[in-house]
Order: structure tokens, then C-alpha cells, then sequence
């Protein structure tokens, strides 16, 4: 169960260390740019976000990179562009004043006991890198040091660092021959990439960035993998390595899949196949695993079998399904056998007092299981206010608590595996899976919603209500659990009510009449993408489409507030300055923007395609993938979408149009509209018939109508 990663073998910066280096993961030959301050005799071959200035394009398959680096206060750009066994890389100082003491490093090394040796050709500006079956001649091109001593831990070459240098794998080019080597790769790989345009100028662009400087490859597994930051893989608290070369957080890793959905099928996929590899002999999925440790005591929300489903719906792979159904499914079963503490139907989080061992280290000093604080932990709302004064029960291993939020998402995780068993002709399962998400629902509806509060809140083992509230207790909307009269009530007396969660930021992890609020810190205020995430697709399920809009937007501001200013995706952001967080360059800080491009374009896990919105804001993307085709969206005051480059559909007001689908030739959608317009379609190559609900300026009707072989026009009244 793992992507093809033939089409991988290329150089990249795979390396989890070094976002300066190119390797080849089928032998782990490495070329690596280090830099010398002679002066201070300072060498550093390592950097970590904080260092870097701007992350630029990065192509998966090693096609082309750049991004910029800054040591003692100089900038460097570095580029690279590969193709099989040749690459080109230039680095090149950005501005001035440029310092004669700082120098380029360039090293040759095989990595994790890689089998080769490197030398240096006699006239000095060569290295040679030999390993069993290939033979790799490194050439630079710059200005040689023969001066300098360099006390470097592997073999290299030292030059200037005040001009550009060049380096070339098997090759012997002149600099105008690199540079345009460099510039076609950009442009093919620029080509090939999802682009956001007006509203969402950037947007996916830095999601992806997000994604694509965090994979890595994984040594230990022989795969490659995305950790949420490759700061958690090699950070360190005190003398405290935190996880080791790779580390995978459960719910993060899984949302990450949708993240790379918005361009590349294989990397997403290779999400949630390399979670599943870490699945525990119990069949739970932990709360973290990696290199050195990992957490056999507890899991993470399970959010799997939606986000499974959701890139089923965007790309119709149904091998997808085949080969993740047994493993989500036995973590769906975990959880009511382990986690109801009470045996009342209800779930609460917990941790298993297996094992106690330093393996299972979180933080650093702590080895610590089977109490309140490693509950948390399972939640991933590590120090929410909901938690605080909660009772942890040592015999039944959990919180004494029944929470929205684990059983909304446990509600879904039968939902979807429902859907996915059903796909996949498992009747039997289909069915027991649907019965298990209707008593779930019956019991949330019944223990957990609060008439007076008009809202869902966690409640004790007493059955007295937890008056301390969070973004999750709007989970049961993603669920569908909520009825409409129940979502309606929440979004108006707190969702949308200002002295609660709505403002200039959203959405805050406590409310602001909270006493936690003005904390901020983690998960007492500041605001993360996965939650805003799981809160919008509630407000979607109940057709709340301007505040839909509006709570997308609001997400969007603040991701690209901080990419716009610092290069960077956070872990969270401040809810009341909107500023980023904690740690640099997270993947699933991205879920902000994500939202945004929702709004747009997008899959549901239900079934169909959306395309366009009702707001009239000018926005669009380029080259998104759906299916084996890719889509350009453009929506502002009209709707224009193109498929594989040709007119698809067209709208002169704006349209929302939502549960597209094309089956035995039959298309099936709903057409939203509050304009007077026009519709056309030119799906002749796709379908012959189509069934469309369209909800106009004069109610709902139902259209039925032969295709044309031409285009349809459809009178928007």
C-alpha cells in the first residue's frame, strides 16, 4: 500500500535536514551547499524555517526548486533543476552589501549509510560521486578558493560567496546552457502547477509550497513522507531530540491528503497510505509516530475514512477504497471498545496504560500514560479550557466526560465508511455502519444538545453540562447530526454572534466571553486550520452559503497575511492580532487557505462537484485537478469554467452550482441563483441528458432536457 515513487528518483531535497541540498533516494548520493563565515570561522550546512526568507517553487518531481536562505545577514537564492541522473543548481547572493568573509561549501556525501565513496578530481573544481551502479561528476562553476580551510564533516569545494556559482551533475554545460535549463524546467513545472488568480492570487500556490518543502524521504521505511513540519522531526527541547528523521501526526497527516489534492493525486494518497502504515497491532492509529518514538497509548480524532472518501470523490479511484477500507475500519472499531469509559454509547478521549516506556515520550521529561494529560493529547486540543477541571478515570483508562466534538467525528467516520463499504458492494457492512452513525446521532441529539444554550456541549459523567465550550461543539453539523432548526440556532446565538466566535478573525478555539480567551495560547484562543476546516464543511452541509463565504474569506485573510509578509505557514495564528504562531512552515496551517478554494472549486465527500459561489467576489483557479481532468474556474459577477482548456460551462451572474455528476451519460446538479441570467453548458462530449434543480428568483424548478451537440442555454429566471 504505497504510491508508485518510480517517477521520484530524481534529485530533490529530500533530505529532512537539509532544504540546501539535491539527493537521489535510490542510492542516497547527496550534493549538499554549505556556508563558511571565515571571519568568525562559523560553518552551517543546516536551516531550519526560521532561516529561510522565502520559499519559492518546489516541483515533486524534482524538475525545478528555489527557495532563499539567509546566514549572517546576507540572502541567498538557490535554484535547482533536474532531469534523471543530470541536475543544474545555482546559488546566487540576493542585494548588498555582499561580505568577502562568507564562503560556498559544496560537499558530496552518500546519506544513512549509503553505499559510495566521494573524491575530489585532480583540478579541484570536480567531485566524483561513486556508487555500485552509478558514477555521478559534480562540477562547479564559480570562483575557487584554494585559500580558505574549511573544517566541514564531508569532502567538498570552497568558493566565494560574492557572485553566482553553478553546479552540474553529469554534465557539461556552459552557464547560458544552465540557465536555460533552469528557466524551461520553471516554466514546465510552473505549467503543470495549480494557480490561484484575483481573490485567490497565491492561495494554492503557498499550500503547495507548504506541502512540497515539508516531504521527505523516510530512510526507515523506504518512503516518502510529509511531516507537519520537518522542525518536529529534528527539533529539540532542551537536549531532547523530538522524533528523529520522520514524524507523523494521525489527524494532521490525514488532512494533509486533501492539502495535496489541489494538484497532485500520487503525493496525496502517499498521505494516507503512509499514516496507515503505522496502524498499532490493536488496530489504532496513533496520536504520533516516528523515528524514535511513538504513541501505542493513544489515537487522534478520527478524521480517516472522510478524508478517504473526499479524494474518492475528487478523482473516482476506487483502489483507493479497496486498499484503506480494512484498515479504517478496524480504527473505527476501536474506538467504542476502548474509549466508551461509562458503557453509556457515548465516547470519551483517553490513554491506555500501555506502554509506559520511553518510546512513548511526547514531551520532553514526561513519559507519561493512562492520565488527564495524555487524554488531551488524543483529543489534539492539547490544553483546551474544556479539559480543565475534568475528571480522569484510572479504571476505565478515559476523561469522565462524553465529548461533542470525538463522537461528532466518530458519527462521520461511520458515515463515510457507510458510503465507502457501500461503494465497494460490502452490504453487510454498509448497513451495520449506517445503524451504528444513526445511534450515535440519536444518542448526541438526545445527551449532548442544550436547549437553553441552544448548542452542543460535553457533559460529565453526572450528566451535568461542561459550560467550557470550543469550535467542536459545531462538529455535529459536519456529522449531520444537528437539524436544521439546531445549526440555525447555533450559528446565530454563537457561530456569527461577535461576543462569541465571529470577528475580524475566525474562528477562535475558545470563545471570547471565555476567561481562557485572552490567553492565547494554543489551543486556549489561537485559531488552527484543521479546526476552521472541520467547522466550514458543517456550515456547507446546512447551505449556509453566505456565511459560508464569509467564514472562508476570513480563514484565507489570515494565511495569506502571514505568506504575504513572512513566507510562512504557521500552526496557528493569534485570534486577536491575526499574526502567525508558533511553529514555521506547517502543512496544516494551509487548511486556512484551502477553505478559500472550496468556495471555488472543489469535491464533497457526498458525492458531486461544486463550482462557483453567489458572492460576486472575482476569483479563480487554474489547472485544478478533478477526476483525470484538470478544471479552471473563474467566478466573480459571472461563471466561467473550462475543461481541459476548452469552454464547459458559462454563466453571466453568478451561479453556485453544487452535486455534479455525470453517470451512464446523465448529468445531475443544482444550479443556485439571485440574477436574471444565462446558463450554458457544452457538455455534449460528457453526457445526453441532463436532470438539473435550479433555486431562482421564482422558487425551485426541475429541468429535464436532451442535450444539445452543440451547447445548452438554460434561461437563469
Amino acid at each position: 500500500m504505497m504510491t508508485d515513487l518510480s517517477l521520484l528518483n530524481c534529485w530533490n531535497t529530500w533530505d529532512v535536514r537539509h532544504v540546501n541540498a539535491v539527493m537521489r533516494m535510490s542510492d542516497l548520493a547527496q550534493v549538499r551547499v554549505g556556508f563558511y563565515d571565515n571571519q568568525r570561522k562559523l560553518y552551517k550546512d543546516e536551516f531550519f524555517a526560521t532561516e529561510i526568507t522565502k520559499y519559492g517553487m518546489h516541483d515533486l518531481y524534482g524538475r525545478y526548486s528555489e527557495i532563499e536562505i539567509k546566514f549572517q545577514g546576507s540572502v541567498y537564492k538557490l535554484e535547482s533543476a533536474s532531469n534523471g541522473d543530470q541536475f543544474v543548481y545555482k546559488v546566487s547572493p540576493q542585494g548588498s552589501p555582499l561580505n568577502s568573509h562568507l564562503k560556498f561549501y559544496i560537499s558530496g556525501l552518500f546519506r544513512w549509510g549509503g553505499k559510495g565513496n566521494c573524491s575530489i578530481a585532480k583540478e579541484g573544481h570536480h567531485l566524483i560521486l561513486q556508487s555500485d551502479k552509478r558514477k555521478y561528476a559534480i562540477q562547479v562553476v564559480g570562483e575557487i578558493d584554494e585559500s580558505t580551510l574549511v573544517n566541514g564533516s564531508h569532502l567538498g569545494i570552497t568558493l566565494h560567496a560574492d557572485k553566482p556559482i553553478y553546479i552540474q551533475c553529469n554534465s557539461t554545460m556552459t552557464i547560458p546552457e544552465m540557465e536555460s535549463v533552469l528557466a524551461k524546467n520553471k516554466g514546465i513545472s510552473l505549467n503543470d502547477a495549480v494557480k490561484g488568480q484575483n481573490a485567490l492570487n497565491e492561495v494554492p500556490e503557498a499550500i503547495m509550497k507548504g506541502m512540497l518543502w515539508n516531504t521527505v524521504y523516510d530512510r526507515v521505511k523506504d518512503r516518502l513522507v510529509t511531516p507537519v513540519a520537518r522542525t518536529w522531526c529534528l527539533g529539540k527541547m532542551g537536549e531532547w531530540v523530538m522524533f528523529g528523521s520522520y514524524v507523523l501526526f494521525c489527524w494532521d497527516t490525514f488532512l494533509s491528503s486533501l492539502l495535496c489534492g489541489i494538484q497532485d493525486k500520487k503525493l496525496a494518497y502517499q498521505q494516507i497510505y503512509s499514516i496507515l502504515q503505522e496502524v498499532s497491532s490493536r488496530g489504532m492509529i496513533p496520536n504520533f509516530s516516528g523515528e524514535l518514538r511513538n504513541s501505542e497509548d493513544r489515537s487522534q480524532p478520527p478524521v480517516g475514512a472522510f478524508c478517504v472518501l473526499k479524494l474518492y470523490e475528487q478523482f473516482g479511484d476506487i483502489v483507493l477504497l479497496e486498499q484503506t477500507f480494512e484498515a479504517l475500519l478496524k480504527w473505527n472499531q476501536w474506538w467504542t471498545v476502548n474509549r466508551d469509559g461509562n458503557q453509556d454509547g457515548l465516547l470519551e478521549w483517553g490513554s491506555d496504560p500501555y506502554p509506559d516506556t520511553p518510546e512513548n515520550t511526547f514531551i520532553a521529561g514526561v513519559e507519561q500514560v493512562d492520565d488527564l494529560t495524555a487524554a488531551k493529547w488524543e483529543s489534539g486540543l492539547d490544553n483546551s479550557p474544556m479539559y480543565d477541571e475534568v475528571i480522569y478515570n484510572k479504571a476505565s483508562h478515559t476523561m469522565e466526560l462524553s465529548d461533542v466534538g470525538l463522537n461528532s467525528l466518530y458519527a462521520l467516520d461511520c458515515r463515510a465508511l457507510s458510503k465507502i463499504a457501500e461503494l465497494l458492494g460490502k452490504q453487510t457492512f454498509a448497513i451495520s455502519l449506517a445503524v451504528e452513525y444513526e445511534r450515535v446521532k440519536t444518542l448526541v441529539n438526545f445527551e449532548l444538545w442544550n436547549e437553553e444554550k441552544g448548542i452542543y456541549m460535553n457533559k460529565d459523567w453526572k450528566g451535568a453540562f461542561n459550560e467550557r465550550v470550543s469550535p467542536t461543539c459545531f462538529y455535529p453539523m459536519l456529522a449531520g447530526i444537528a437539524t436544521p432548526e439546531q445549526a440555525q440556532r447555533m450559528m446565530n446565538e454563537h457561530l456569527l454572534n461577535e461576543n462569541r466566535f465571529w470577528g475580524e478573525f475566525v474562528i477562535p478555539s475558545v470563545p471570547k466571553d471565555d476567561p481562557a480567551y485572552l490567553e492565547q495560547d494554543y489551543w486556549r484562543g489561537y485559531i488552527w486550520g484543521p479546526m476552521n476546516y472541520l467547522v466550514y464543511e458543517g456550515i456547507k452541509n446546512y447551505k449556509f452559503h453566505d456565511a459560508a463565504f464569509a467564514f472562508a474569506e476570513k480563514s484565507n485573510t489570515i494565511f495569506m497575511k502571514e505568506w504575504k509578509l513572512h513566507s510562512q505557514i504557521r500552526e496557528n495564528y493569534h485570534a486577536i492580532t491575526g499574526e502567525g504562531t508558533c511553529t514555521h512552515m506547517q502543512t496544516w496551517g494551509g487548511l486556512l487557505g484551502y477553505v478559500y478554494t472550496e468556495e471555488f472549486i472543489s469535491a464533497s465527500a457526498w458525492g458531486g462537484y461544486r463550482f462557483g459561489n453567489l458572492s460576486g467576489v472575482l476569483g479563480g483557479l487554474n489547472n485544478f485537478p478533478l477526476g483525470s481532468d484538470r478544471y479552471t474556474v473563474d467566478s466573480g459577477s459571472h461563471l466561467i469554467v473550462d475543461k481541459n482548456g476548452e469552454p464547459y460551462i458559462r454563466a453571466n451572474v453568478p451561479v453556485l452550482i453544487t452535486d455534479w455528476s455525470i453517470k451512464n451519460r446523465v448529468l445531475h446538479c443544482s444550479v443556485e441563483h439571485r440574477m436574471a441570467g444565462e446558463l450554458v453548458l457544452t457538455i455534449n462530449d460528457d453526457a445526453d441528458e441532463f436532470i438539473i434543480f435550479i433555486i431562482g428568483l421564482t422558487g425551485t424548478r426541475e429541468l429535464r432536457e436532451t442535450v444539445d451537440r452543440f451547447s445548452q442555454v438554460i434561461a437563469l429566471i
